[in-house]
């Protein structure tokens, strides 16, 4: 079998259909949307909410802004969870950190080559803030691996932290959820919607902090 070293991400994608894992996407550009909203005072809530946080990106693709995103907020550290593309996803985050992001707000950060449903099983408990944008059903094994995910997105997030999901299908049923539209910072005729799935307990939290919904 092919080895995930090409460029081409049409290679990349017919290695990733015999992995039976999910289809490769170089993706980050939903990422990059929510990043540059973040740095906007109507999306700057989202700083808040990644404050101080563990924060895991599934599926993040081939560009650095899940790490970005997490840097400016202020985590307290991050992963990339890439199967297809750690090895561009590392290599884009070293260049985004030695020539892009200032010294003071980088934070320890780690490129995961698994898939997310194998990365999440082997985290504990109510741990996380996670997010994934742009995973969508065509990019996914099937129904059952995407329930699979979706149970343990559930078990691993931290009770009063969030699952921030944008144009993502990933949707666990036994969190509350609401949705946000925002006008992408370098498109503005493009709307991007992003969701936020949490407990009681974290809707409750933040209440005074989250957009009126």
């Amino acid at each position: 079998m092919r080895r995930l070293i090409s460029c081409d991400w049409r290679e990349r994608l017919a290695v990733s259909r015999d992995l039976g894992t999910g289809f490769a996407a170089p993706g980050g550009e939903f990422t990059r949307a929510l990043f540059e909203w973040s740095l906007l005072p109507e999306g700057s809530f989202l700083h808040t909410l990644l404050h101080g946080r563990r924060v895991v990106e599934l599926g993040a693709g081939m560009l650095p802004y899940g790490y970005a995103f997490a840097a400016h907020s202020r985590a307290r550290n991050f992963v990339a969870v890439e199967p297809f593309y750690s090895d561009s996803q590392e290599i884009a985050q070293v260049s985004y950190v030695q020539d892009i992001l200032e010294p003071s707000l980088r934070i320890p950060r780690k490129v995961e080559s698994k898939d997310m449903l194998s990365y999440l099983e082997g985290e504990p408990d109510n741990l996380l803030t996670i997010m994934a944008c742009g995973i969508e059903d065509c990019i996914l094994p099937g129904p059952d691996y995407r329930k699979k995910v979706e149970g343990e997105i559930e078990r691993t997030l931290e009770e009063d932290a969030f699952f921030l999901s944008s144009h993502s299908d990933l949707c666990p049923q036994g969190l509350l959820s609401m949705e946000v539209v925002f006008n992408r910072p370098s498109y503005p005729d493009v709307l991007d919607r992003l969701r936020l799935h949490g407990s009681k307990t974290a809707f409750e939290k933040w209440k005074e902090v989250l957009p009126p919904n």
